[in-house]
């Protein structure tokens, strides 16, 4: 997999190319098989922060968050997320260690957005669970031993 081709296939500009980092994020916001206001919102504001909306981003994060991936589709850009920020020297630049614990972060900040029904109900679903231990090992996180412990508590 090459970068161009996979941009090319989600249909994201190569200027935009750093919108890619926040697929894990729609995917833990999807998995309960919609997006709440909340976990959208967390999303927006992490891309407006740190600039992923330009040149065409945010035409991309929007057609994200507005239809949801197949299984197929999240296991492939997974992958080659995973892929390319081993392979790719800009992608390399982008995902060091504290950036892939930061990306871990703003997931859980996802999962953990729609919150609890007065302190009744735990803030994540099942579903949100699963998706941050699916993203923890496709992207093979060079601290996942850590992150699948935190994420059993």
């Amino acid at each position: 997999m090459d970068l161009e081709g996979w941009l090319k296939e989600l249909r994201v500009p190569r200027e935009a190319y750093r919108v890619v980092s926040l697929l894990p994020l729609v995917y833990v916001a999807w998995a309960d098989g919609k997006i709440q206001k909340s976990e959208r919102d967390v999303i927006l504001h992490i891309a407006r922060e740190r600039g992923m909306l330009d040149h065409g981003g945010e035409d991309a994060l929007s057609r994200w968050l507005s239809e949801p991936p197949s299984k197929q589709q999240l296991k492939a850009d997974l992958a080659a997320l995973n892929e390319l920020a081993r392979s790719d020297r800009k992608l390399q630049e982008e995902f060091g260690a504290d950036e892939e614990q930061l990306l871990l972060a703003w997931c859980q900040d996802v999962a953990d957005a729609a919150g609890g029904l007065l302190g009744l109900k735990s803030a994540r679903t099942d579903a949100e669970n699963a998706a941050l231990k699916t993203i923890v090992g496709a992207l093979d996180m060079r601290n996942a031993t850590q992150w699948r412990a935190a994420l059993r508590s």
